[in-house]
């Protein structure tokens, strides 16, 4: 799916925050990402490699002092490792650290790390393990802390980050200990064992580690990679961000002091209102009536005033947003109110002109709002909890009703669950008199119906943007394939006695075959792997077999291996020319393989000439090519703001002709950040990449839709106004 947008509460895990802000990963990206892994690993194992028989000796003379027949034992088995299997361990640490970094590249966390985030009893055993890697983290952090600095910054850039905490860089020291600890783990010795490997490593990469970051910065550097940095800028950003944080951290006890304020100052204010100040003259005539008698009868009508009068309020209609309360205020009803009741309607007038004014509620939700004018008035001189208490049951349903916005398209469906919305109303209107319980079950039913509505899209989201989703994951793993596969062959082929014809098969057109795979299925598929593991016994199959156990193994796995090349060439249609020069090739390296003594065969020859006329063109670049530079991408609060989004916002768009649509958000690529948004009723969907919705909310042609209690926003404003009334009094 390609489809585009034409020109024109949730509870976060803090722990993983900064972890669930997506980041774009080009395929150039990928290949600076993996330069740095090789540099690392490879010279962390270099380096273990030689020290291998000096740790060795201190190992045994460890051993030698120790009283302890446990512990002697313990230091003799991790001597016998280093000994016996040293290659092997290194391996298996080289290989778990590749297999974490790609973990991280595609944002995948590790399915253990949730567990640590519960509170939980952990054995003596877990914490020895977690307090090596934490005092083997801190030992190569403290030794190589200017060079992380640096690294950590330039990391950070290249992966459009503000910041980068310290253990969530994958070339930091922690990354490197947990690998280290998984690789030891895989020859499974003893938890104490492992401890003890660990620390002998960590003393040896101490003195070493730094030197390797060093290299590390000047590959990225060489790549533009934030050249000019200044080692200091991390703890200032960092500060930056701590002083935000506890700037926003005031605004919820604003909030919370706004109701306890609010009454104060309608007291203040009520000293300085007349006693009738919302009606005419002859307030006399009205003294034995009370307010609030006054509006149960406007609620239900009209009210008959003294003298055989009669009064009602403007008539709101289905589609009518009017403030009746302001026709109140200037109605004869107001003789019979005191100094504070009249500041209370007022207020609630207020309530209502800033609801009204709200841009995100459609008017026909509104106009609902509108008819509850009357019963909120009475509510809130009943109760007067209603100005303090945000999760009073009229404010409550209030607040239901505009939330329910989002799920009002303009349709039959729309117009039915409207319809819904208008029965609550009605009922709170024809059942209320002075028991507030009306509002407590009408918000209920409300709250109920917006959870009802959010499942259901969701429900109706996970199966529809399927399809969708699918597609716009394989054309993201179709741009970084021939990185990822480029990546596999040369870590397959690394330090092998392979010949040229084996290299260049691979290279050339089992790649082909692998950059299929992987964009249809990604790293895990099973066809993936199982032509990677073909490509693994192909490169061992035509190393020279000094022993009888190889030659038998390869006579026992080679019609398999020939059988599985030939369905993958077929797949990949190579030209048969160029297939039967292959496998006659492959004919002689095996026979050489089983006689590495005697002369070796010639292989047959091929011109570049001849393969080039084989091989079909390569294609054109096509749309997606052009389309990365739709936007700018540039990080600032809108790219931040688009980064922050989880599944389930919703945002509104904007267009040249005025209109709008609201979209939800139902999917975000963790390896490109494409956001995929569908309607108010998850039937029509749509695409847009991080730097192009950033640019939309950077132009205002996108607006965050914020699920913020309208009634909370509302009297916040009203504190303003009231205070400044006060000023001018």
């Amino acid at each position: 799916m390609e489809r585009d947008m034409p020109d024109n509460s949730v509870v976060v895990n803090l722990n993983q925050f900064e972890r669930s802000r997506r980041t774009q990963v080009s395929a150039e990206t990928l290949a600076v990402l993996h330069g740095c892994r090789d540099l690392l690993i490879e010279g962390a194992t270099r380096v273990l490699t030689r020290q291998a028989e000096a740790m060795e000796n201190t190992l045994l003379a460890m051993a030698d002092r120790t009283p302890l027949l446990e512990t002697r034992n313990t230091y003799y088995a991790a001597q016998r490792i280093l000994n016996r299997q040293a290659n092997e361990l290194l391996s298996a640490c080289k290989e778990t650290y590749c297999e974490a970094f790609n973990d991280f590249t595609h944002n995948r966390e590790k399915t253990a790390g949730g567990d640590l985030l519960e509170l939980s009893l952990v054995d003596d055993h877990d914490f020895e393990i977690t307090l090596a890697v934490d005092k083997a983290t801190s030992r190569l952090r403290y030794n190589s802390a200017e060079e992380l600095v640096a690294l950590d910054a330039r990391i950070a850039h290249l992966l459009s980050r503000t910041d980068l905490a310290e253990n969530d860089n994958p070339l930091g020291p922690r990354a490197l200990c947990d690998a280290l600890l998984d690789g030891i783990a895989r020859l499974q010795p003893e938890q104490d064992v492992r401890i003890v490997l660990l620390n002998q490593f960590d003393l040896v990469l101490t003195t070493e580690l730094a030197q390797i970051y060093q290299s590390l910065n000047r590959h990225l550097i060489d790549r533009g990679i934030l050249p000019d940095l200044k080692i200091g800028s991390k703890s200032r950003a960092h500060n930056t961000a701590s002083a935000g944080t506890a700037s926003a951290g005031g605004v919820p006890a604003m909030q919370a002091k706004t109701g306890s304020d609010m009454f104060r100052l309608f007291e203040q204010l009520a000293q300085g209102v007349s006693p009738a100040a919302g009606g005419a003259a002859g307030g006399a005539a009205f003294a034995g009536l009370s307010l609030l008698d006054s509006l149960s009868q406007l609620q239900s009508g009209a009210m008959m005033l003294p003298g055989g009068g009669r009064f009602e309020l403007p008539l709101l209609e289905a589609a009518t947003v009017s403030n009746v309360l302001r026709s109140l205020q200037q109605s004869p009803v107001m003789q019979s109110a005191s100094p504070l009741d009249a500041v209370l309607v007022d207020a609630v007038a207020m309530l209502f002109d800033v609801v009204f004014e709200e841009a995100s509620i459609p008017d026909r939700l509104k106009a609902q709002i509108a008819r509850l004018q009357i019963p909120v008035l009475k509510a809130a001189m009943l109760d007067r909890n209603f100005f303090s208490q945000s999760n009073h049951p009229v404010r409550r349903m209030l607040d239901a009703i505009a939330t329910l916005a989002v799920h009002l398209p303009d349709n039959e469906t729309g117009n039915a669950r409207l319809e819904a919305i208008s029965q609550v109303v009605s009922r709170v209107l024809d059942s209320f008199e002075k028991d507030i319980a009306v509002f407590e079950s009408a918000a209920a039913e409300l709250e109920a119906m917006g959870a009802t509505l959010e499942e259901t899209l969701e429900e109706t989201l996970d199966v529809s943007l399927q399809p969708d989703i699918a597609q716009i994951k394989q054309s993201e793993r179709a741009e970084l394939a021939p990185v990822i596969v480029n990546d596999f062959i040369n870590r397959a082929l690394k330090d092998q006695p392979v010949g040229d014809a084996v290299r260049e098969f691979l290279r050339r057109d089992w790649a082909q075959l692998l950059i299929l795979d992987y964009t249809n299925e990604g790293e895990q598929g099973a066809h993936f792997n199982s032509h990677v593991e073909t490509m693994r016994e192909l490169i061992w199959s035509v190393q020279p077999k000094a022993d009888m156990d190889a030659r038998l193994m390869l006579v026992r796995i080679l019609p398999g291996l020939l059988k599985r090349l030939r369905e993958g060439t077929a797949e990949i249609d190579l030209p048969q020319k160029l297939s039967d020069r292959f496998f006659a090739t492959l004919v002689i390296l095996h026979a050489n393989a089983v006689r590495p003594n005697a002369q070796p065969v010639p292989l047959p020859d091929i011109t570049p000439e001849e393969i080039e006329e084989l091989m079909p063109a390569p294609a054109a670049p096509g749309a997606a090519a052009t389309a990365t530079q739709a936007a700018p991408d540039v990080d600032d609060e809108f790219t931040q703001l688009a980064c922050a989004m989880s599944k389930g916002a919703w945002v509104e768009f904007h267009y040249d002709d005025g209109t709008f649509r609201w979209a939800r958000l139902g999917w975000v690529s963790t390896i490109k950040s494409t956001y995929l948004f569908s309607d108010q009723d998850g039937m029509n969907s749509f695409s847009i990449s991080l730097p192009r919705l950033a640019d939309k909310l950077r132009r205002g042609e996108a607006v965050l839709v914020e699920r913020k209690s309208i009634t909370e926003s509302a009297f916040g404003k009203l504190m303003n106004l009231f205070r400044q009334k006060l000023g001018h009094a």
